[in-house]
């Protein structure tokens, strides 16, 4: 357990895959030279990219979506997509009134569109919440959300991409992959005042293999996620996630509690390796 600030490795481009970036960049730019050069990882994949409007249509069905009340904060631009980092706000009290049920995350210029799904109960304190993760292509990223009043809001924003990050990032083998232990890391104050609002970060080391990434001798390197993420306060479930691919490698999250008796965080991770790893930290509250 650590309850102070902790610094986490990012994953870098290798320097083949800068190389045979930017070749393909000045490439890109002689036959287009007005047009900014989009530069993918998916080598031996076609891109299938799918309609990220149809994926909304599939959570919620033909609804009216509200614009007030959510927000996203992104970089406009980023010369690469291997860890871009996100968060999601509303504007809410986060009474069993108003908050925030449901919330998913679309990407439409990544493989698949999906990238991550959340669920916030009034004890999150703040409806907000922080990842980072992985962009192929210069896009839109929206993010939708069912109130708990049953209104839908939706966000859009726009940001570009230099270098494509979604299927040859990450290093070793298969056997590589499947050897990895995951090593988790949390975060939460030692002491709070009953009521406040405190910052909850975590973290786990994990290769997040997108299953999109080829080995030295062109073999498939098969996917490996964390695909649920959970933080439990004395019992009761104050924020829950379903990260895809889209999630960057050392997947991190950062959200709030609001603090109101001593006790314990419990956070857990699920391996589609079928793995649970956990983490807990301890609070005391005056």
């Amino acid at each position: 357990m650590s309850t102070g600030p902790f610094v986490y490795p990012a994953p870098m481009l290798s320097r083949r895959q800068l190389l045979v970036g930017a070749g393909a960049g000045l490439w890109m730019g002689a036959l287009a030279p007005q047009t900014l050069a989009q530069v993918t990882d998916l080598e031996g994949l076609d891109p299938l990219w799918r309609d990220a409007e149809h994926a909304i249509r599939a959570f919620f069905g033909d609804v009216g979506f509200e614009h007030d009340g959510i927000e996203i904060d992104l970089p406009q631009h980023a010369d690469a997509g291997h860890s871009v980092p996100i968060t999601v706000r509303f504007d809410c009290a986060m009474t069993s009134d108003d908050y925030p049920r449901v919330v998913h995350m679309v990407m439409d210029g990544n493989p698949t569109p999906h990238a991550l799904s959340a669920w916030f109960l009034p004890g999150a304190g703040r409806a907000e919440f922080s990842t980072r993760v992985r962009l192929e292509t210069s896009q839109t990223v929206t993010v939708v959300a069912q109130m708990s009043d049953g209104r839908h809001l939706r966000a859009d924003r726009s940001i570009t991409v230099s270098f494509g990050a979604c299927g040859q990032i990450g290093t070793g083998t298969d056997d590589d992959v499947r050897a990895f232990q995951p090593v988790p890391r949390v975060s939460v104050p030692a002491t709070a005042r009953r009521g406040e609002i405190i910052p909850v970060r975590a973290l786990i080391s994990h290769p997040m293999e997108t299953g999109m990434r080829r080995d030295a001798t062109l073999g498939w390197i098969r996917q490996r996620i964390i695909s649920r993420f959970g933080c439990v306060y004395n019992g009761r479930e104050i924020f829950r996630a379903r990260p895809y691919p889209a999630i960057s490698t050392n997947p991190y999250f950062s959200f709030f509690a609001r603090a109101e008796e001593s006790g314990e965080f419990e956070f857990s991770w699920y391996d589609t390796f079928d793995m649970t790893f956990t983490a807990t930290a301890r609070i005391e509250v005056t």
